[in-house]
């Protein structure tokens, strides 16, 4: 019987429900539930109406099922706890999949387990033919992916069919999910995350127009801005309401971590920290119906949002067509005779590059002395991206000097000649990795020499949403001797990146990121699985605040820039709420990408089905 996942699989799986309270003991890190009579992998029969699971809990619980067709106990308290799942009968000859979550309300560390409820072997089995894609993923995962070996050992089942980017292709879930139980890829499907992935679209892709003289021009690549129909809204967090007990009320809410520049959204008020407890008019219950509402509205869409703010009326907006740019923010801050820069950057999208180089410029004219880099929201993207934003940072100090090695699989790193043929990077045998150097000179079009800002130290704003080709410049500037001064949390600790191609095939293009090698910096340093603990700790959210304006005294910006002073932030830097926000933040995957995520290099061809 195949295994096939749920429609958020992908990027819901990491969706442990974990709290941010900022107590003396840190009981984030103490997990909540013991004794479970659950396994990370629960399997249940096609007609199974009903299950139970026992566990201790360390404090109140809230619970909940990523599926419909599972329903599940909703809350519970300290002590011996009863879980309790009803099911609908599975009349498909597939197999389905949902997340069970459980967060605690007083901060204990949540868990998760994954059912399976299997097929009906006489219902509807939606092909009996798997498509041609199946033999293009397995030609170039057997070739390219890091646990190659591993991966080749394994059954594969070519019939799975692919139903959408999320749910059952053969790519993402029928075997790399599945290999992590045979201890392959044991950075890839790490903490309930599986890296690799792919997407597919309707049509072919299409190539930029030339840059002007002085721009980046990537259009040999086919990365071009793309318009989308959106409020503005570039990211929020889902929390839960609490009475004065902090026990669950049951409602949930969103909390705006950050929005598009000069947007619909922004422009009727809305900013970052407000908390929406209403979309048009309804308190929110299911929320990721009305995550989707705000997130990815058609376009045309109206919504009016209720702000759980006294005395503040409900905000209306419409979608616009509009370039969802990652660079959210620059300003200058005039603070105690240093002028410091401040770069807020969401995502490593080379399309976008231009946009980047330009904010680098306007910081470098300006003058500043130093830099506040916030990748809090930052999980990753385009090594290119990352080399390059590295290396203006660096200027002259980066001249000549290795920007990362990279390890490839076995059968790869026996080839040597091959290997460096088909990169273009050099293979060093002291270390033996492959290097890839500093782009100081030519970046396709623009000269990284002439933009230099020559920083010895810089800050870095993290979060455990930082990642992949946002640790990656962490990690690369350390190698060549730059300061590297992290504020915030833990990032999240992802070495291993992806050589991505896309391809087309009966109406669709297909891009592939399977993770195909991992990074070290120039003193053959590779950043820890467990994340950049940071050098000053802070919190991004504050469960009586929520998130706070950006700015000299948001948490993290104001604890860089009293390093980087020596004076201490004002007491307005954490001003309390009028009224305490009682309310907690879900951690999850964000469903919606407006931006590649990973470590991604691009194959400069498409890998041709047969080449291997």
């Amino acid at each position: 019987m195949k295994k096939t996942l749920s429609t958020l699989w992908l990027l819901l799986v990491a969706a442990l429900f974990i709290t941010s309270c900022q107590e003396e003991e840190n009981v984030n890190d103490i997990p909540g539930v013991s004794q479970s009579t659950w396994t990370t992998g629960v399997t249940i029969a096609a007609d199974a109406t009903s299950a139970e699971y026992t566990f201790q809990a360390a404090g109140a619980w809230i619970a909940s099922s990523q599926q419909s067709w599972c329903s599940v106990t909703s809350k519970g308290q300290a002590g011996a706890s009863t879980l309790t799942l009803t099911f609908e009968p599975n009349t498909s000859r597939e197999d389905r999949t949902t997340l069970i979550s459980i967060a605690f309300t007083d901060g204990y560390k949540g868990d998760s387990f994954v059912v399976t409820q299997e097929g009906d072997p006489s219902g509807q089995d939606p092909t009996e033919e798997g498509p041609l894609v199946n033999q293009y993923f397995d030609e170039f995962l057997s070739y390219y992916y890091l646990w190659n070996t591993e991966y080749k050992a394994m059954e594969r089942d070519f019939s799975t069919p692919y139903v959408d980017d999320y749910e059952n292709n053969f790519f993402v879930q029928s075997l790399l999910r599945l290999g992590r139980t045979t201890g392959a890829n044991n950075l890839d499907y790490k903490n309930g995350t599986l890296y690799s992935y792919v997407t597919r679209t309707a049509g072919t892709r299409t190539t930029s127009t030339r840059a002007t003289d002085g721009e980046i021009d990537h259009s040999y690549l086919g990365l071009e801005k793309e318009m989308t129909d959106s409020y503005g809204i570039a990211s929020i967090s889902i929390i839960y309401f609490t009475d004065q007990n902090g026990q669950p009320t049951g409602s949930y809410g969103f909390a705006v971590s950050a929005l598009y520049p000069d947007s619909p959204a922004e422009e009727a008020g809305l900013q970052r920290g407000d908390i929406i407890a209403e979309v048009n008019g309804r308190e929110i219950t299911d929320y990721m119906s009305a995550y989707y509402d705000l997130m990815a509205p058609s376009a045309g869409a109206s919504v009016t949002v209720g702000l759980n703010e006294p005395g503040i009326p409900t905000l209306s907006f419409t979608t616009t067509r509009l370039y969802p740019t990652p660079v959210l923010a620059e300003e200058v801050f005039e603070e105690g005779g240093t002028r410091i820069g401040y770069l807020n950057y969401s995502g490593f999208d080379a399309a976008y590059d231009n946009d980047l180089l330009q904010a680098l410029r306007d910081l470098k004219a300006q003058g500043i002395s130093e830099l506040i880099l916030d990748l809090r929201y930052n999980g990753g993207g385009h090594v290119m991206s990352a080399n390059m934003l590295s290396t203006v940072i660096a200027g002259s100090q980066a001249d000549g000097q290795v920007f990362a090695y990279y390890r490839y699989n076995d059968d790869r790193m026996a080839d040597v000649e091959g290997t460096a043929d088909e990169t273009g990077m050099e293979y060093v045998e002291a270390v033996d990795r492959f290097k890839e150097g500093f782009y100081y000179g030519d970046y396709d079009g623009a000269d990284l020499s002439r933009e230099g800002l020559g920083l010895q130290r810089l800050y870095v704003l993290t979060t455990a949403s930082t990642a992949s080709a946002s640790e990656l410049v962490i990690n690369s500037l350390r190698g060549i001797g730059i300061d590297v001064v992290t504020v915030g949390e833990t990032s999240n600790g992802k070495n291993v990146g992806m050589e991505g191609t896309s391809f087309s095939l009966e109406g669709y293009t297909y891009e592939m990121f399977p993770i195909t090698f991992q990074s070290y910096n120039a003193d053959n340093y590779s950043i820890p699985s467990t994340g950049v603990t940071p050098d000053i700790a802070a919190a991004d959210w504050d469960e009586y605040n929520g998130y706070m304006p950006f700015g000299p005294d948001e948490p993290l910006i104001a604890a860089a820039i009293e390093d980087i002073t020596g004076v201490t932030a004002t007491a307005a830097t954490k001003a309390a709420r009028a009224t305490p926000l009682r309310a907690q933040r879900i951690d999850l995957a964000a469903p919606v990408r407006q931006h590649p995520q990973g470590m991604i290099v691009l194959r400069n061809t498409p890998f041709e089905s047969g080449e291997r």
